[in-house]
């Protein structure tokens, strides 16, 4: 297929890196990928001259291996990207790639046929079919002909083009720009190198390219995020761990100990976010707007955030009619990582939404159910499918499950990427996705099922837009708190005299913890940590933490009415590694205990308890190998055991439609005894 005619000279460019080559003769190339003077990766590319379908073709197979870190957690990827590039327009003709993330495994495999490229993404092998049309360039990672096209046969200075992009099945706008030529030494041979500058105008990112002027084979980029160049093999052994936070926090230095209360937000703003294309229009929208400018991704000004919570007024009925507006279609369509027309997902967002007066109560059970039921990890699901399977994933797969649930009941939603302001690092704002959705007359309402505030969004959320492509990068340069307002029911209550019998300081089995009224609710100061606002108690005596539900205090009293024990609860979910079953795990198991047997990682840390069956009872094994038995409760369902002196753990488990353990769940139990005035002197 054609797509460009191309002169007969530039066809020879192309197979000059292979014209020495016979049928399975190969080319090997390395590159080192650094961030911040970190060579935290390397790639290692195969080119070789083939027969492909019958005629001739390049086949160009690029690995790619990456270590970061972000929010603490180390992760490890590896990417396979496999092209067959028809050398008379250096398109390709049938393209696979394979990311692996840990617990995110992603694919696809595209094949172009005439004026259509078709795709398979997997899992779940979903197809697709994207009309292409001439002028449409299939770009692939390392060799680019179509510069060579445009600035040496050609001798432009400037050209746009539409390039399809594999990440998300999208025609991407791409301006091309001339830079210059200049020559540069490359793993130990000189080139003659391309300089072109890319500015991609469908996800913002600006790339800075050299490329051999006679091969079109790639020698460096600079990415907003990270550089890569052509080494030799021995970056294999220098691969260190890059630090991920400074592309994805802004420290502000003003601590706000209870962000979900700011009700108005002032914020001087430098940033150079990726992934979607930014305009003035896409940053003033309602409860928001920006005065400043927006030069190529580039924006410079202040955001001033100022929305009032919505309580369901005038709220559509449920289930919902919108089929009939055009401007609301998109919203309620499945793509490429909202797969609200899958049948798992139709029917438990129904089974979550029945009996719901409006389309709002429908919308806070969803969003409540993600909140509750979906843990936090990096990568994460990624999709809504497998978000949901996997009951784990960042910001950006909680966004992505409660789109799709919304729209499998009918109600228009979509995610947006910006930041959102966090207490810790001394204060700062953090990439961020969440959501928006459509009540009527209302408009677009934001809600955060990632943050716990499942039916509004608090103002300490800035919107550059809605999120359409995996590749977002907030990418700060530089952010100040001008000014600030908390929500009158955060303004410090002077009647902070119910909280004296809990105030005073507690024996842990480590440390000493303070009970403390702060900003006028309760609070607990544990050393080395942040003080954690609580909130007030409900009708079971818990009093949670503001900032996580996954944590709560409770207390007790002596015989005289004194308080004289506080138990700290924290609760986590820890979904079970299906690989790790064996045969010998599960050999001399009692068959009520076998579903239980196996590995269980703890979210967003390298850490694993296990279940085995040992000395007639079931026990868990902590990390450090030690084992405790573990002894059911009176409850049905839960499992108790002790930890050392002051702690115990109540452990439940999670099953899927089918009977088969998931997670296992544990709240840690921690007593911590109040000290006398004289304990404390």
């Amino acid at each position: 297929m054609t797509f460009h005619k191309t002169k007969s000279m530039m066809v020879i460019l192309l197979l000059c890196i292979a014209s020495s080559l016979v049928a399975g003769e190969t080319e090997e190339y390395y590159y080192a990928i650094e961030q911040d003077d970190v060579v935290c990766g390397y790639a290692h590319v195969v080119i070789a001259q083939i027969d492909f379908d019958g005629q001739p073709a390049i086949q160009l197979i690029d690995s790619v291996w990456m270590k970061i870190s972000a929010l603490g957690k180390n992760i490890e990827g590896t990417y396979l990207f496999t092209y067959q590039i028809d050398p008379a327009t250096g398109n390709y003709l049938f393209h696979t790639s394979n990311i692996d993330q840990g617990p995110t495994k992603l694919g696809g495999e595209l094949t172009v046929d005439g004026d259509t490229i078709h795709i398979i993404s997997y899992p779940g092998n979903d197809t697709t079919a994207v009309a292409l049309s001439p002028d449409i360039v299939l770009q692939n990672t390392r060799l680019h002909k179509h510069l060579l096209d445009y600035f040496v046969a050609d001798t432009l200075k400037e050209n746009k083009c539409r390039v399809f992009s594999e990440i998300d099945g999208l025609i991407n706008d791409v301006v091309y720009t001339k830079v210059g030529r200049e020559q540069k030494v490359f793993a130990g041979t000189n080139y003659d190198a391309l300089v072109v500058n890319a500015l991609n105008r469908t996800t913002g990112i600006q790339v800075k390219m050299w490329v051999d002027a006679t091969t079109g084979l790639l020698l460096r980029t600079d990415h907003p995020v990270r550089q890569a160049y052509l080494t030799d093999a021995g970056v294999v052994d220098k691969i260190q761990v890059a630090d991920l936070n400074n592309k994805l926090f802004a420290k502000v230095d003003t601590v706000i100990t209870n962000p979900w209360a700011i009700s108005y937000l002032k914020v001087r703003a430098k940033l150079q976010p990726g992934g979607m294309w930014i305009t003035p229009e896409n940053l003033n929208v309602s409860g928001q707007s920006f005065t400043g400018t927006v030069e190529d991704n580039l924006i410079d000004g202040v955001f001033e955030i100022s929305h009032k919570k919505y309580d369901g007024t005038n709220a559509p009925p449920f289930p919902p009619n919108f089929a009939k507006d055009e401007s609301l279609r998109e919203y309620l369509e499945p793509a490429e990582m909202i797969e609200s027309d899958d049948s798992t997902l139709i029917r438990k967002a129904w089974e979550l939404a029945e009996g719901s007066s409006d389309s709002w109560e429908a919308i806070k059970k969803l969003s409540r159910w993600v909140n509750t039921e979906i843990g936090y990890d990096l990568p994460g699901g990624v999709t809504a499918l497998k978000t949901y399977e996997t009951r784990l994933g960042e910001c950006g797969s909680h966004a992505n499950l409660l789109t799709a649930f919304c729209r499998a009941v009918g109600i228009p939603a979509r995610g947006v990427f910006g930041c959102m302001y966090v207490p810790e690092h001394g204060g700062a704002f953090g990439q961020h996705a969440w959501n928006e959705v459509y009540m009527g007359e209302a408009g677009w309402i934001p809600i955060e099922a990632t943050a716990e505030e499942v039916d509004y969004a608090d103002c300490g959320h800035i919107r550059l837009g809605e999120w359409k492509s995996m590749a977002v990068m907030f990418n700060p340069i530089e952010m100040k708190i001008i000014s600030y307002q908390l929500s009158e029911e955060a303004t410090p209550d002077k009647g902070t005299e119910k909280y004296a019998p809990y105030i005073g300081e507690y024996q842990a089995e480590q440390n000493v913890i303070t009970v403390l009224v702060q900003n006028g609710s309760l609070a607990l100061n544990i050393p080395g940590q942040m003080i954690f606002e609580l909130k007030d108690s409900d009708k079971n005596g818990d009093w949670f933490f503001k900032l996580t539900s996954r944590a709560s205090v409770s207390f007790t009293s002596d015989s005289t009415g004194e308080i004289n024990e506080m138990t700290i609860c924290s609760r986590q979910r820890l979904p079970k590694d299906i690989a790790s079953d064996s045969i010998e795990a599960i050999l001399n198991v009692p068959e009520q205990y076998l579903p239980f047997i196996g590995a269980y990682t703890l979210p967003m840390q390298n850490v694993t308890f296990s279940i085995a069956f040992k000395d007639s009872m079931l026990t868990l094994g902590l990390p450090g190998n030690q084992a405790v038995g573990l002894h059911e409760s009176e409850t049905e369902g839960e499992w108790l055991c002790e930890i050392g002196t002051t702690s115990k753990l109540v452990i439940m488990f999670d099953t899927d439609e089918s009977g088969n353990v998931t997670a296992m769940k544990y709240h840690e139990l921690t007593a911590c005894t109040k000290l006398s005035e004289t304990d404390s002197e």
